[in-house]
């Protein structure tokens, strides 16, 4: 296992977190060089994971490359339960069989992410299968009955006239059990889990330990721009889809969600994100350029580099070259100078015979690089390769820059 490192950047680690509850005891720990035990639990609800599910492993994964031991809590007995959290009715319990389907199906996802190597697998059975009906009364004792019936979900059942179930009231209790057992130092889970997450500090305090600090993840928006992202809903990018689907999924996302995927989907450095954003909120970096990188990055992290370039370029074929003559006029630019200015691209290219005709054209929306229209006069190509160019409706060319 390796060392624990105490001089890593915090922002860096807590990278995309909405907030972290008890950070400035969770900092000296670090500093101090405990390997703290970082726990992420997760009922095996579904067979299929998506982004939206690793926005926490992503966080796990760089507290195990600082060092730290991450535990994956599988909720094997609270699933048999199911959680209530956001819902105004009652989660369907699943048999034993679909619980075990669904852990497999989802041990052979979580790895293109996490560190197998180091990361501990735990299921709460482990201690809450073996306790009596007198164990969880006797920690009934111990928990107000008003502190649970805070949860907002259970009030908007109650506002509604409907019921809420005594499993289901117990559920937290028995998931703020679990960061007992494990003495967790601090749990990472989405802000959905905020209550549950609570009732686990307030257990650990009661049964004499420190209390776990809460890294909370915002809920990823789907690639509809709109909605939190699930299956159910179809705006899903799966972390077990082939390349040029979770590429072509990547390139569906609106442009000003590309923030929030660049910070919580991606493993790149806090400062190269950073730079990425900075370019393209200043209009540097056009937002296909920064979608087209996202979306290699995202394919190259649970495929491979190849796979990356390969769904790249399936992509452009496919989707950007649609509508687009069969025979296209080739222009080679040898030795531009980049960033290459759009005006300049068009004349090069001899789509327009002035500078002053460009900037119309361009203004008007009668251009498109690689199928995307552009409207700003001063764009740049920023990278060489071979761009697909279209003025008007007519006019074509495969400009390749060198």
């Amino acid at each position: 296992m390796r060392p624990v490192n105490t001089e890593i950047d915090l922002d860096e680690l807590f990278q995309g977190s909405i907030e972290v509850i008890g950070r400035e005891a969770l900092e000296k720990k670090i500093r101090s060089g405990k390997r703290l035990v970082v726990k992420h639990g997760v009922d095996p609800t579904a067979r299929d994971l998506h982004l939206g599910y690793a926005v926490n492993y992503q966080a796990m994964r760089r507290f195990q490359d600082a060092g730290h031991t991450v535990v994956l809590l599988i909720g094997d007995y609270t699933s048999r339960i199911g959680d209530p959290t956001g819902k105004d009715k009652t989660r369907p319990q699943l048999t034993d069989a679909q619980i075990e389907a669904n852990i497999e199906s989802m041990l052979t996802q979580v790895d293109r992410v996490l560190d197998t190597e180091t990361l501990v697998i735990r299921r709460n059975s482990e201690w809450l299968g073996p306790k009596s009906l007198l164990d969880f009364l006797k920690l009934g004792t111990r928990i107000s009955a008003a502190r649970l019936w805070e949860r907002d979900m259970f009030q908007r059942r109650l506002s509604n006239g409907l019921p809420v179930y005594v499993h289901e009231f117990l559920y937290p209790v028995l998931q703020g059990y679990d960061s007992y057992a494990l003495e967790s130092d601090i749990t990472i889970n989405g802000s959905d889990q905020k209550f549950n997450e609570l009732m686990g500090r307030e257990i650990q305090q009661l049964f004499g330990q420190d209390p776990q600090a809460i890294m909370i993840m915002p809920m990823l928006v789907g690639t509809d721009g709109t909605e939190k992202m699930s299956q159910s809903l179809g705006n899903y990018v799966g972390l077990a889809d082939a390349p040029e689907d979770m590429y072509g999924k990547v390139m569906s996302i609106p442009d000003d969600r590309m923030a929030d995927y660049y910070t919580l989907a991606t493993r790149l450095p806090l400062a190269d994100t950073q730079e990425i954003l900075t370019a393209l909120a200043s209009g540097a970096l056009h937002p296909r350029d920064a979608k087209m990188r996202l979306g290699r990055e995202i394919v190259a992290q649970y495929h491979d580099a190849d796979a990356a370039q390969a769904a790249e370029q399936h992509f452009i074929s496919v989707f950007r070259n649609k509508d687009v003559p069969d025979e296209v006029p080739e222009v080679v630019i040898e030795g531009a100078a980049l960033p290459l200015w759009i005006c300049e691209l068009l004349k090069r290219a001899g789509m327009t015979a002035s500078t002053s005709q460009a900037r119309r054209d361009v203004k008007g929306g009668g251009v498109k690089i690689d199928g995307e229209v552009v409207t700003d006069d001063r764009f740049n190509l920023t990278e060489p390769g071979e761009y697909l160019v279209q003025k008007g409706k007519r006019h074509f060319a495969r400009v390749r820059i060198g």
